[in-house]
């Protein structure tokens, strides 16, 4: 996934982000031949686009997607951080593009709306899952393999650590009955070297950053040892532009980088006092057995 989006696109990387997150604390998403939640209705066709830009649209009920990768489609619907956890694709998948619409029916809209974040989370890989497995009979294992990798680490300043993080602080109770408490969710949006972050862990940083071109498609893992929520800002000018995953804007050229900030790695340390180092570490891989083109509708 690029890291340029648009600021309209955060639902999309909070798919991605959250899922990472699931799995990094044990809740595993359901394995083939289990019984998973699935969209009612399920549009999908070749897509007649002569770019590769690409629009894709989430809400708790629907996934609207203009131009689509099927790779795009398997970070969505699995808790994975780089596309270099995706082994045995087929060349086909890794070219052809799609227009996928896929809409939930009214029970399951009803039932989504009293579940906690995490479990809608859920639920929306398990419709996406379902999706590539009917559609694109898809069957895959997982398994795991040593990789290079990035581990995100505090920097030091001198002997003492450098973190420049500032914790969330939740609004005093009683001041607004109405008002949701601060550790309901996670808020960011990344846009053209420009990332906001409310209520943000370090591991879901580090599954965020897994998805940034700087990373090189490597996994990034987080040893900060940083408890806690935080919130942060952080400005850098992309390594270089990319049309993949832009909003609704994404017809149009992405815009030129500002060469007067820093790099992504300078950033880190000098803004958030962390810092990427190279490693090799197992890292989990979902191994396609079966991908076919789409059935017809």
């Amino acid at each position: 996934m690029a890291a340029h989006v648009s600021i309209a696109m955060h639902r999309l990387l909070t798919v991605a982000v959250l899922g990472g997150a699931l799995a990094a604390h044990g809740q595993s998403l359901p394995q083939t031949g289990q019984q998973k939640h699935s969209f009612e209705v399920v549009s999908v066709k070749p897509s007649a686009a002569a770019n590769d830009s690409t629009n894709v649209d989430t809400t708790p009920y629907r996934v609207h997607c203009e131009n689509v990768l099927v790779r795009q489609l398997l970070m969505m619907a699995f808790a994975i951080r780089s596309e270099s956890q995706i082994e045995s694709m087929p060349d086909w998948a890794k070219s052809e593009r799609f227009n996928i619409d896929a809409k939930v029916d009214e029970e399951t809209a009803a039932a989504m709306k009293g579940l906690s974040r995490d479990e809608r989370q859920r639920w929306q890989q398990e419709m996406m899952q379902s999706l590539l497995e009917d559609r694109f009979h898809l069957k895959f294992h997982w398994d795991k393999k040593e990789l290079p990798v990035y581990i995100l680490t505090v920097a030091r300043n001198g002997a003492r650590n450098g973190s420049k993080l500032k914790a969330t602080v939740p609004p005093p109770s009683g001041t607004d009955r109405n008002a949701k408490p601060r550790d309901s969710g996670t808020s960011f949006s990344t846009n053209n070297g420009h990332m906001v972050v409310a209520n943000g862990s370090m591991e879901m940083f580090a599954n965020q950053l897994s998805h940034m071109t700087e990373m090189d498609s490597r996994v990034v893992l987080d040893r900060t040892n940083l408890p806690g929520r935080f919130d942060w800002t952080l400005d850098w000018s992309p390594e270089r532009q990319q049309n993949s995953f832009r909003g609704a804007d994404g017809g149009n050229p992405a815009p030129a980088a500002d060469t007067s900030k820093p790099t992504l790695f300078t950033a880190l340390q000098e803004q958030l006092g962390l810092k990427v180092e190279q490693d090799k570490a197992p890292v989990d891989l979902l191994v396609i057995d079966d991908l076919e083109r789409p059935t017809e509708n």
